[in-house]
C-alpha cells in the first residue's frame, strides 16, 4: 500500500536541491540534488522534529517553497497509468477455433 505525501518541500542553496517529503505514517524521504550527485535517504520521524531540520537549513542559507498537494484523479495515478499501459502492451488473447476442438 502506498503512503500519501502530506507535505512536500524544495529547499534551495547554491547548486544544490533538497526535496523532503513527509508522509503519513511518519516516514520522511529527502532527496539531495547538485551538480554532481543525487541520492534519497528515508527515515522515520515526527513533524516537530522535520519542521526542526527544515528551520535548520533554512538557517544555513537554503531557501524552502512548500508545495501544494492535492489528490490525483484515479485515471491521473501512477497505478492506473501502470494498469492501462499493460493492457496495452499485452492485448487480451482470445481463444481460436482451433483450441475448441
Amino acid at each position: 500500500m502506498v503512503t500519501p505525501a502530506k507535505k512536500l518541500i524544495e529547499l534551495t542553496k547554491d547548486n544544490k536541491k533538497i526535496l523532503v517529503t513527509i508522509f503519513e505514517g511518519g516516514q520522511i524521504s529527502s532527496c539531495v540534488q547538485d551538480e554532481h550527485k543525487q541520492y534519497c535517504e528515508t527515515c522515520q520521524c515526527d513533524d516537530e522534529t522535520c519542521e526542526e531540520w527544515i528551520e535548520h537549513l533554512k538557517g544555513k542559507g537554503y531557501s524552502a517553497t512548500e508545495v501544494k498537494l492535492g489528490e490525483l484523479e484515479m485515471e491521473e495515478s501512477l497505478p492506473k497509468f501502470l494498469e492501462e499501459r499493460e493492457r496495452d502492451i499485452m492485448p487480451a488473447v482470445e481463444p481460436s477455433a482451433e483450441a475448441e476442438e
